[in-house]
């Protein structure tokens, strides 16, 4: 008997479009398992199987547009039997797969261009003289080739110190004009330095699908029964693997010997914090019924409320540029307390979700400038 996986009644999903198609006709699929990713003008969203068994068909290609009701797949009934996973790399889905081999693959090339060719490179990409308002090429060329040839040879913390000291010297000499190194942001880690994640990338990809998933279907089953309530999507499916990553790896709890670090989270994504709950069964079912219908007990509160729910958020960030603000001052204060001896240096950090909403209020901006 073959059962026919649609596309569910996820709330504003209609004519949107197939990115990515997660299994191919013979893979044996489990319930909740991810199938096909489909993206709209708000958020992207992996639809999870509905049963398991054997993919017969796929009734969809990447590029189509497809509406609630609309036949994803065709699955046979027979179960599907547990089995090891032999690696993590052999359940990735394919196209996942094919990514990170590549990449993989870039990173030894480039490895390989920088052992047997790192003199050329260098003439290429450092030493090259602009000639619009440079009064002496030649000149230039000579600072640059001393400046390559101490990072060469004394690496990059000498050649920070003598740039450091130049810019002191300048001033020292008269010269009144800024030289600032605050540049617009640029990735400050080479590709070929970065770290591999020390998770299991797999796991972490269906944890986060389930996540968001609940988070839009929390939303979506609110409006059904009141279509005022509202609710925002799109915010935590932007950001949802910044918060996975921090979840699973930098956020630290507090306990009775540490105090934990502080989080101030993007008050409109706080679906996904209810998702991630509800999967760790700090919260049931009956809450996320209640989403933004606070007054009621047991109700979730719209955005991070610390009043109305004292054990689950730390500050109130949803007023726009309050939080970034408070994350700042916040900062500073506990600085101010450790270097009093007032509070006790545990190596705590402080964390900031900032959006465009937050950054188009002039006091987070002068706030972050300060």
């Amino acid at each position: 008997m073959d059962n026919k996986i649609i596309v569910p009644d996820i709330g504003d999903f209609e004519n949107v479009e197939i990115i990515e198609i997660l299994v191919k006709s013979g893979d044996k699929i489990k319930k909740n398992d991810s199938i096909v990713t489909l993206e709209s003008d708000k958020s992207s969203v992996e639809v999870p199987s509905t049963t398991e068994g054997i993919v017969e068909n796929i009734n969809v290609k990447i590029g189509d547009k497809v509406s609630k009701g609309d036949v994803l797949i065709s699955v046979s009934g027979e179960p599907v039997k547990d089995e090891k996973i032999k690696s993590s790399k052999d359940k990735l889905p394919v196209d996942t797969e094919k990514i990170i081999q590549q990449a993989e693959e870039t990173l030894e090339k480039k490895e390989e261009k920088v052992v047997t060719s790192k003199i050329d490179k260098k003439k290429e990409t450092i030493i090259q003289v602009s000639k619009d308002g440079d009064i002496d090429q030649i000149e230039t060329k000579e600072w640059l080739e001393s400046l390559s040839a101490v990072l060469e040879n004394d690496g990059k913390s000498r050649a920070q110190f003598l740039i450091k000291k130049l810019i002191e010297h300048s001033y020292k000499e008269g010269s009144d004009l800024v030289l600032s190194r605050n540049t617009p942001y640029i990735n400050t880690i080479k590709p070929e330095e970065e770290e591999k994640s020390p998770g299991d990338q797999n796991l972490e990809r269906k944890i986060r699908s389930l996540i968001r998933w609940n988070a839009a279907a929390m939303v979506v089953r609110a409006n059904k029964k009141n279509p005022e309530l509202g609710g925002h999507i799109g915010t935590f499916a932007s950001a949802a693997t910044l918060y996975d990553v921090g979840m699973n790896h930098f956020w630290r709890a507090k306990n009775n010997k540490f105090g934990g670090d502080l989080i101030y989270f993007q008050g409109h994504s706080a679906p996904g914090m209810y998702a991630r709950a509800f999967l760790e069964g700090r919260i049931n079912e009956k809450e996320l019924d209640h989403f933004r219908q606070e007054i009621k007990p047991g109700g979730l509160s719209s955005y991070p409320h610390p009043w109305l729910m004292p054990k689950f958020w730390q500050f109130p960030t949803v007023s726009m540029g309050l939080g970034p603000i408070m994350s700042i001052y916040q900062a500073r204060f506990n600085k101010y307390l450790i270097n009093r001896g007032l509070l006790k240096d545990e190596g705590r950090k402080i964390w900031c979700f900032v959006g465009d909403g937050e950054t188009d209020e002039p006091e987070s901006l002068g706030a972050i400038g300060l």
